[in-house]
């Protein structure tokens, strides 16, 4: 009915369609160029057959569609970057002019900087590409300089280039194409405020005006408010959702309420409400016009997401409407949005923000009507339950539309979400609300404002108490792994059917009954394109690409897993947090049955911290505990945590048909004298005719150690290279005794510690060793079917 009625939106479909193909893949100009002059011709053939239906709407279409291939052309952010062939390099200076400032983060001041020139690798380089600087300092300098840069501000940094991290891992997020998307080509942080210089004064007066505003309204949150409700406020006020922290991220995604962590049309409804109160006394005129002007300042404050210009876009449109007599649809005005963030910005369309956001509210403008009849044609009498029911129908209708979305970015599936946005998004409400007036009230009266701070404090904790408990609940969600488009395209297909169902009968039982078809269908068929990754009946090896340390993940063909060894730990990565959960997600892993932890070293244990917190490992095996610092803190962890532990020891380990050994001998005097990377757990894993051996971190005298224990044993298939293939380890007499077909060197991209040597990368080609390296070729997947390894080629699942 909306189509027939408003041709607009056959427009908006058809038009979205073409960016998508042309996006998707690229067309050719003239092609382009041919469609859009055929569909002209057709359509003035049509007039003169008297407005032939078959010809105008082959016009209608083929223009339409081929508008939107026209946008993508026009739009092309394929950046031919003079420095994309520069994956890491120290020692660069940069001059350029500062386009956009971000507001602090805890650790750094980041700002995109437009090249005039850069000088790399010894070598001037005249551009005028984009890139992301960050300051990583001490606090007091990264103040000094966050308090005087400002957008239009001739810089002058020096520090390391990089280019974003691109998919190194099975499920990464590229980052490096989102950067791209942002028509920024690589990274620069430098280390010190000596290494950013501000050459000039001259700034952007417009952005500048915005940038202060933001600056502002952050210092007045930061001034009024706890930690807590100052990380929501400034993720539901500002868009910079830097200051809340992963855990409670990821109790928001479990809980089903990650949505109101992105300013979007809800917001932009509450600000609507605040406006039309506060500006209540004045004529209609007057107050739609503040209202008006009130909702674009907020959409530009917050950096004109695409949620927040489609929600203010159809706000003015309504507002116009209403004011002029006139009706709108809301169909129409979401179709209208879309089109012209597309028109500036398709790349838009790809977005995550951008998807969810029009997911919900076509969702809801499609779905809550036929919920609406069904709730008010019940019978209920009881106007607080009708409401809460409908309440919950709008809730329901955009987490139905936003399922396919939700399930192949988060691979989890909330089960208790309907009940906790009937709590949630009422609260933030008032949350929104409170933080409006008490930011109102504090730039006038800073002590007054404080007694309604107090009550915003009150009000989030209570908020993020509830998402914390419902989010850590053991059935609080669901995870659904390998989401794919095609699944996305079934979900949809046969939601359509239940909807059209739902509106051709009114017999409770064939709606009933088409819902479990609808359903059941959908179960079917969106696992029929389903993918193992890690299949079982055969031994999985993944190297992981952490960065400049080692972790290794290990399928056994009976299912169970074993991580060895969890990357690096540090105030501005998390390996575990950023990387292997999400990978254990991706691959559809609950919990790591065996964690272990070779040594102490930050950048092999130090990722355990957030999998142990967060649940996602049974036990530990790990070295005997000495004197030190960090294996005292490391005991007391796992006492607070109640993790199972183990001593490596001798041992042999039968996992189904896989037999574990660990080779250390915890009681020998000479080893117990040796360095932390001396003893490392040494491990190998035999499966049919195929082996492992992993040394860690083990360096020469180790090696001595092993080759004077266990040197036929230490024969095997593939090694995991000690040290990251330091010189101080990996001797030929070793390298020879372990005769490995394939060796595995986990290391960071041109690390400061040039691992690999080349004289270890010699000896492994002297003996006719394959070498795989995450630096050069990311995660790295080896499979076993006990008689033969294979190196699977993970990124073409």
């Amino acid at each position: 009915m909306y189509v027939k009625n408003y041709p607009f939106i056959r427009f908006a479909i058809l038009f979205i369609s073409g960016v998508i193909v042309g996006k998707s893949f690229p067309i050719a100009t003239y092609i382009v160029i041919s469609l859009i002059s055929s569909s002209i011709l057709i359509f003035f053939i049509a007039n003169k057959l008297n407005g032939s239906k078959i010809f105008s709407f082959t016009s209608f279409v083929v223009f339409s569609f081929s508008f939107g291939l026209l946008t993508i052309l026009i739009h092309k952010t394929e950046i031919e970057s003079k420095l994309s062939k520069y994956q890491k390099e120290k020692n660069v200076s940069a001059y350029g002019t500062v386009e956009e400032t971000d507001l602090k983060k805890d650790y750094e001041v980041s700002f995109n900087l437009k090249l005039d020139s850069i000088f790399i690798s010894n070598k001037m380089i005249k551009t005028n590409e984009n890139l992301l600087c960050r300051l990583r300092s001490d606090s007091i300098d990264r103040k000094l300089f966050y308090e005087s840069i400002k957008p239009g501000n001739k810089i002058l940094i020096k520090g390391t280039f990089q280019q974003g991290r691109d998919i190194r891992n099975p499920g990464e997020f590229d980052y490096r194409k989102f950067l791209l998307s942002k028509g920024i080509t690589g990274i620069i942080t430098a280390y010190d405020s000596a290494s950013v210089k501000i050459l000039s004064d001259d700034y952007f007066f417009f952005k500048n005006i915005i940038f202060e505003t933001r600056k502002s309204i952050d210092e007045l949150i930061h001034q009024l408010h706890n930690s807590q409700t100052t990380g929501l406020l400034r993720g539901l006020l500002l868009a910079d959702r830097t200051e809340i922290d992963f855990e409670t991220k990821q109790n928001f995604v479990n809980s089903g309420v990650i949505h109101i962590l992105a300013v979007s049309g809800l917001h932009v409804g509450y600000i609507l409400l605040f406006f039309i109160v506060v500006f209540g006394r004045f004529n209609i005129y007057v107050r739609s016009f503040l209202t008006i002007v009130g909702l674009i300042c907020f959409m530009i404050i917050t950096g004109v997401p695409a949620s927040v210009f489609r929600a203010t876009l159809m706000s003015v449109i309504l507002i116009i409407a209403f004011l002029s007599g006139r009706s709108t649809n809301l169909l129409n005005s979401i179709a209208l949005s879309a089109v012209i963030i597309l028109l500036f910005r398709p790349e838009e369309i790809f977005n995550p923000g951008f998807q969810l956001s029009y997911s919900a509210v076509l969702s809801i403008a499609i779905i809550y009507p036929v919920l609406q009849k069904m709730i008010l044609q019940s019978g209920i009498t009881n106007k607080y339950l009708k409401n809460i029911l409908l309440f919950a129908g709008v809730s329901l209708s955009a987490q139905i539309g936003t399922l396919p979305f939700t399930l192949a970015y988060f691979n989890k599936l909330s089960v208790i979400a309907l009940f906790s946005n009937l709590i949630v998004i009422p609260l933030v409400g008032v949350i929104v609300g409170l933080a409006l007036v008490t930011l109102l009230v504090g730039s006038l009266l800073p002590l007054v404002a404080t007694y309604f701070a107090i009550v915003n404090n009150s009000i989030t904790s209570l908020m993020i108490d509830l998402i914390r408990f419902t989010g850590g609940l053991d059935f609080s969600y669901l995870r659904i792994n390998n989401f794919s488009v095609l699944d996305s395209v079934i979900f949809y297909l046969f939601i359509a059917i239940l909807i059209y169902s739902f509106k051709k009968s009114e017999s409770i039982k064939f709606k009933l009954a088409v819902t479990i078809f609808v359903f059941a269908n959908i179960l079917v068929f969106t696992q029929l394109d389903d993918k193992k990754l890690l299949p079982d009946g055969i031994l999985s090896v993944l190297m992981i690409d952490v960065g400049q340390g080692d972790s290794f993940l290990i399928k056994f063909p009976a299912g169970q897993t074993v991580l060895i060894d969890a990357g690096v730990v540090d105030p501005f990565f998390d390996t575990g947090e950023r990387i292997i959960i999400p990978l254990l997600d991706y691959l559809g892993i609950e919990k790591i049955d065996y964690g272990f932890v070779s040594h102490l070293d930050t950048d092999h244990y130090g990722g355990f911290a957030s999998l142990l917190f967060n649940k996602r490992i049974k036990e530990i095996y790990r070295p005997k505990p000495d004197s030190s610092d960090k294996s005292i803190r490391f005991e007391k962890f796992l006492d607070r945590l109640k993790i199972p532990r183990h001593i490596y020891e001798k041992d042999k380990k039968n996992i189904g048909n896989v037999a574990l050994y660990i080779l250390n001998d915890s009681d020998n005097e000479f080893i117990n004298k040796l360095s932390s990377n001396d003893r490392s757990g040494i491990i190998k894993i035999i499966f049919g005719e195929t082996s492992f051996l992993f040394v860690g971190d083990a360096e020469n005298p180790a090696e001595k150690f092993y080759l004077n224990s266990n040197r036929k044993f230490l024969d095997s298939d593939v090694l995991k290279v000690g040290h990251h293939g330091s010189s101080t380890g990996s001797s030929m007499e070793f390298l020879e005794a372990v005769s490995p077909d394939i060796s595995l060197v986990s290391a960071g991209i041109k690390n400061k510690f040039g691992h690999p040597s080349e004289m270890v990368l010699q000896r492994l080609k002297e003996i006719n060793s394959k070498v795989f390296r995450t630096d050069s070729q990311g995660a790295v997947l080896l499979q076993s079917n006990g008689n033969k390894i294979n190196v699977v080629d993970w990124r073409n699942y």
